[in-house]
């Protein structure tokens, strides 16, 4: 996102350069002009080393010239390549001093040029993650483009702002995500042809990559990927390095959002590229060492950064401790939780085998003591004192509440899909879910073997199953 940042900030120097083409022409040093012009052409062509060379040979030109002698777009224009070059090289300090410096005699000799100049310093504070501030600037950009008072130049500046706005709001989704999809009906509507209002048709790249970038962050991905694909297309044969990576960084986070296989493609190609232009980047600020007077600060600079690189790693290294244990802690209350469900429902199980097996043997004693009786032709006093216990209510309360906590919904989910079960029919499918036998289940409910068939056929029907279906499978599937 840096990267692409500032070419933005290159952007705004044309515009500031479009000022400086309007302005009319004053008395300069020949030294000061050109040292200006040629610093800024090789910049322009990436030679940022060889410009900021004579850009600072301009600066020291500029700081000897009387106030009266200087031509306010001229110099505005230099402090805006100076101050772009800073940024470039990290320095952003520097770069907030040399922009105030600008902007403070733009504020004097008039508004044409002050506009682009709190865009730039937009630019500043959005690499050092000052969100709240780019707004504040962004929002002045716009304001003071609308005092412009040549109307074509006006509304250039202005579609200029309000782009950045929308550019803004895109490039960085968590700061308003609200805000995306006027941002992005934004772009669409500046990108229209009776908006173009240099009267061309060019293809702007940049807005098309960052529609598409809109339309992925609202999910549609169908229509925003091939858009931004295609604006990655127009970098490559640009030859614009910085855009293809910072276009190849966006385009990954739509891939992955979108779960497209691409990803993996453009991995590779995103990384080698990186590397390139950090190797540029690194090369420039290492010959940077020429300017002798420079030398102090760009080390005391390194110093700085080292210091906060040592200080985010040991923020990272304590931050991974605290959420290493946090996570074993989480792990260990898992496990611990895990391991007491699995005992309570062992327990429940086991009560619900002792409740039944209980049941089941004492019915099968009073079943052989009816049959003994009955062969004594004592069938009367048989009727009188002994009769099979089936589960009793609190019995049967208990068996339930046992059987809920282990196998939760079973009931509800019967009773959803046939309203019209009965008591008996739940008490007959809990134990057929337990996998009972027939002749465990006439033991437990103190009925015969014959009426376990019956009721077993009567639920059949009232669960509507075809003969190829097994009733056992079926109240298995329901678990």
């Amino acid at each position: 996102m840096k990267l692409q940042q500032t070419l933005i900030a290159l952007i705004l120097l044309s515009t500031l350069c479009a000022c400086q083409e309007r302005a009319t022409p004053h008395s300069f040093p020949s030294s000061f002009e050109e040292l200006s012009e040629q610093g800024r052409a090789l910049c322009r062509k990436g030679n940022y080393l060889e410009g900021l060379t004579l850009l600072q040979a301009a600066n020291d030109s500029l700081a000897t010239m009387h106030p009266d002698s200087i031509n306010p777009d001229a110099a505005v224009m230099f402090m805006g390549n100076l101050a772009n070059l800073y940024i470039r090289m990290n320095l952003f300090e520097e770069a907030k001093q040399i922009n105030s410096s600008a902007i403070a005699i733009a504020d004097e000799k008039g508004v044409s040029r002050l506009p682009e100049l709190w865009g730039m310093r937009g630019i500043i504070y959005e690499h050092t993650g000052q969100s709240d501030s780019v707004i504040i600037c962004l929002n002045r950009h716009l304001d003071l483009s609308k005092m412009i008072e040549d109307s074509t130049f006006r509304a250039n500046v202005i579609k200029r702002a309000t782009e950045r706005l929308a550019w803004f709001y895109i490039e960085n989704p968590d700061y308003a995500p609200d805000s995306i999809p006027t941002a992005l009906a934004t772009l669409e509507r500046l990108t229209t042809p009776k908006n173009n209002t240099t009267g061309g048709t060019d293809y702007n790249p940049t807005n098309q990559f960052l529609i598409g970038r809109g339309y992925s962050l609202l999910g549609n991905h169908k229509q925003g990927i091939p858009l931004m694909e295609k604006a990655l297309k127009q970098y490559k044969i640009k030859g614009d390095t910085e855009s293809v990576e910072w276009a190849l960084q966006l385009l990954a986070k739509s891939y992955a959002a979108a779960g497209d296989r691409k990803l993996i493609d453009i991995y590779a190609e995103a990384s080698d590229l990186h590397d390139t232009i950090m190797q540029r980047q690194h090369d420039n600020v290492l010959l940077g060492v020429d300017f002798k007077y420079r030398a102090t600060e760009l080390k005391q600079e390194n110093t700085i950064l080292q210091n906060e690189l040592l200080t985010k790693k040991q923020k990272i290294i304590y931050i991974a401790i605290i959420s290493f244990l946090i996570f074993t802690a989480l792990i260990l209350f898992s496990f611990m939780h895990i391991r007491n469900n699995r005992r309570q429902l062992t327990l429940k199980q086991q009560n619900i085998d002792t409740l039944l097996e209980e049941r089941i043997a004492l019915n099968a004693r009073i079943e052989e003591m009816n049959k003994i009786l009955t062969e004594n032709n004592l069938e009367n006093k048989r009727h009188e004192l002994l009769q099979s216990i089936i589960l009793e209510k609190d019995d049967e309360k208990q068996f339930r509440k046992s059987f809920n906590d282990l196998h939760p919904g079973f009931i509800d989910r019967l009773r959803r899909e046939y309203p019209e079960i009965t008591s008996g029919n739940e008490l007959l499918c809990m134990l057929i879910a337990l996998k009972r036998r027939n002749e465990e289940i006439a033991l437990a409910l103190g009925i015969s073997r014959e009426s376990v068939a019956t009721s077993r056929y009567r639920l059949r029907n009232r669960f509507n199953l075809s003969k190829e279906t097994d009733l056992n499978d079926f109240i298995q599937s329901k678990l």
